[in-house]
Parts: structure tokens; C-alpha cells; sequence
């Protein structure tokens, strides 16, 4: 398939998986005159309120696949655990952005660990085992979080090895078939994102990096900008674009990374796809993360967006989209003005699962993360 077709206004855009994330590239979509089409096993899937075609069958069904490839003219993905086979029949036929190479790379932590590594990008330290027994043989400083080479996420699939006696125990907490990926924990002062956006023209634009705190292996808030010196936000920023021009194909991508004192930063994972800790670009940029996967795909032209404001995330997880649903409750947290509230339209509530999530926007970060602060403690019922 020729990699430089371009796809205009009118057009039907394809998107692998019906989260919220295929969500927000919908209504961004749609805003530019284009119809979408959803392919996501869920029947309810969030993103299929805004889609023109929906498809609700398995990843591997032969059929629907030509169902879907004789609707759309393009197609993205939300989501890095779509088959590979799939993208690579799909690429064939339509044009794909990113394509099977990021998708592979973002699927495999032993592929991704190895690709960075032979492109001389800084990592932590890791080494790979095929077998728990092989991590009392390892003499990695410890401690250590042992992931899953394939299908982690938010936390699930990792383990955090912090002594002798739990690298040594014969009923290892490592759970699964391997290989698993062991790296050594980073002593980081801070969790770094930096959103890429690649056009088909090989160009290709950075948004601000974004500061990340995790609660318990999930992202629970994001501040952007990040509270680090200009300097070294230039360098992630710099280091971000570097990772995807290696990759070397067209999309909106993120890449996770440590900030390790003073200014040593650090590749952490690569996702094929916009990213939780980019849903502020909606409300703080002039161009979102979301309008730009609709760019990248239709080979339109990518731009440096302009920043509006400052921006706390807070992720609103698992119950908490009950509180936040009394009118009361919404109410308290929407007073001040500073306040919106995004929910994705999942119908079953799981712990931990991201159910939407209330951006804070302003000058004063201080002051935004006090109220985001605020409104958790409400939430949770802390």
C-alpha cells in the first residue's frame, strides 16, 4: 500500500478498538467532516456512540474484516494489543497509521527493550528470563519489577522483586508463561510523557512533556507543563522525537520515559497510539493529540500546536464514576470554573478501570492541583 495516499474530508476512518481513546479520535473525526467506522469485539464499546459503522465481532474474524476493509479509506489504531496478523492484512489494503512495526514493537517488551537498545537509546537496566526459576540465578542489583513480555497494562502483569528471600522463593508471584522482562527499579524523581505526532512527509512535531504520578501501577494524574527545568524538557522532548523517527512511521505516539537526578532521562515504553496522560491536549492546545492521529492518518498537514494553558489531569477509576455521578457531587467539583468533567460510557465498573477523568485548567498549577487534589479526596471518599 502506498505509504503517502491522502484521505480527505468525506472519507470513512477505520479505528481498532472502541475505547475511550478510538472515542476521542471519533469526535475529532467527525469535527473535520470525516465518518468513522469502530471495530471492537464490545458491543458497547465507548467509542461506538460516535461511529457511522460498527463492527462487533472478535479481532479474528475473516469475515468482518472484509466487511471493514470495504467501508473504510483509512485506519488507526487505539490500542496495542490488536492482532499484528490483523494490521498486516489490513495495511495491504488500506493505508494503516501506525502500522504493523510500531504495533509489533509496543507488543512485545523483549522486541521493544532490543530495538532501543540497538538504537543506543538510554535504558534501566534489564535482562530477560524464559522461566521464573531463572530469577534466582540473576545478579541484577535488586530491587527489581519483573513484566509480562506481552499484554500488560495499567499495572497488570508486573511484580516488584524487593529482596534476596523473594528472588530465591520456589513459589515465585510471577504468574503466566514468559518470557518476562526484569528491570532494575529506577530511582526516577519523576515519570515523563512526551506525545509525538509523525506526518507521512517524515516530519514531525512534540507536545510539551507532561508530568505522570501513578497510584498502584495506574496513571492518576498529569500535569502539563512538567515541573522540570526548560532545559530538560527540551531534552525529553528531543529524546521522544528521536525514538519515533527510528520507528519511522507515520501516526501520534507516546513515549514514556524517567527523569533520573539531576537530568538524566531515561526510555521507560513506547505506545502506538495518543495516550491518557495527552486527553489535556483537548482543552490546552490549539490542535489536540486526537486531531492530530486524524492528520497523521489522512496525510494532512501536522503543525506545532499552540498552548492555551496550564492543565491537571485527575483519572477518575472504578467506583469513584458513582460518586462523581450524584449531582452534588459534580456540582462541588465544577464551582470554581476551572473544572470539566470528560466520562467515557463504560457500563461495568471494574476497580482500578479508568471510567473518565476531570481536567483543571489555568495559570496556576499550584492552585489546579490543589482543587484536582480536592476533587479526589471527594471521589474516593478518602
Amino acid at each position: 500500500m502506498n505509504k503517502d495516499i491522502q484521505t480527505p474530508p468525506s472519507s470513512t476512518l477505520g479505528m481498532l478498538g472502541g475505547g475511550q481513546l478510538g472515542g476521542f479520535f471519533a469526535e475529532a473525526a467527525l469535527k473535520m467532516g470525516y465518518k468513522v467506522a469502530v471495530w471492537d469485539p464490545s458491543e458497547n464499546a465507548p467509542a461506538k456512540r460516535f461511529a457511522t459503522h460498527k463492527f462487533n465481532a472478535p479481532f479474528d474474524d475473516a469475515e468482518i474484516l472484509d466487511k471493514f476493509v470495504s467501508v473504510v479509506d483509512a485506519v488507526s489504531l487505539e490500542w496495542e494489543n490488536v492482532p499484528v496478523e490483523l494490521v498486516e492484512a489490513i495495511q495491504l489494503k488500506k493505508p494503516t497509521r501506525p502500522g504493523s512495526r510500531s504495533l509489533g514493537l509496543a507488543q512485545n517488551r523483549t522486541i521493544e527493550k532490543q530495538f532501543l537498545k540497538d538504537n543506543g537509546f538510554p535504558l534501566a537496566q534489564y535482562q530477560v528470563i524464559y522461566s521464573a526459576k531463572d530469577l534466582s540465578g540473576l545478579d541484577q542489583e535488586l530491587p527489581w519489577i519483573v513484566k509480562t513480555a506481552t499484554m500488560g497494562y495499567d499495572g497488570h502483569g508486573q511484580w516488584r522483586i524487593s529482596s534476596t528471600s523473594e528472588k530465591d522463593e520456589v513459589n515465585s508471584p510471577i504468574a503466566g508463561e514468559g518470557p518476562w522482562v526484569v528491570e532494575q527499579v529506577v530511582p526516577f524523581d519523576m515519570e515523563l510523557s512526551v506525545v509525538v505526532a509523525r506526518g507521512i512527509d517524515g516530519t514531525s512535531i512534540t507536545y510539551p512533556a507532561t508530568e505522570n504520578i501513578h497510584e498502584n501501577g495506574i496513571l492518576r494524574m498529569s500535569v502539563c507543563p512538567a515541573r522540570i527545568d526548560p532545559s530538560i524538557e527540551l531534552s525529553a522532548r528531543h529524546l521522544a522525537e528521536e525514538v519515533i523517527n527510528a520507528i519511522g512511521e507515520p501516526g501520534v505516539f507516546c513515549v514514556e520515559l524517567f527523569l533520573v537526578h539531576p537530568s538524566k532521562i531515561l526510555v521507560n515504553e513506547i505506545a502506538p497510539r495518543p495516550h491518557n496522560s495527552g486527553h489535556h491536549t483537548i482543552d490546552s492546545f490549539s490542535i489536540s493529540q486526537y486531531e492530530h492521529q486524524v492528520r497523521t492518518l489522512c496525510g494532512l498537514s501536522i503543525a506545532q500546536p499552540r498552548r492555551i494553558g496550564n492543565t491537571v489531569l485527575l483519572n477518575v477509576l472504578g467506583e469513584e464514576a458513582s460518586v462523581l455521578s450524584s449531582i452534588e457531587t459534580t456540582n462541588l467539583i465544577l464551582k470554581t470554573g476551572r473544572a470539566r468533567i470528560y466520562m467515557y460510557g463504560k457500563e461495568s465498573v471494574r476497580p482500578g478501570r479508568k471510567m473518565g477523568h476531570i481536567i483543571f485548567s489555568g495559570e496556576n498549577i499550584g492552585v489546579l492541583e490543589k482543587e484536582a487534589l480536592e476533587a479526589l479526596a471527594i471521589i474516593s471518599r478518602r
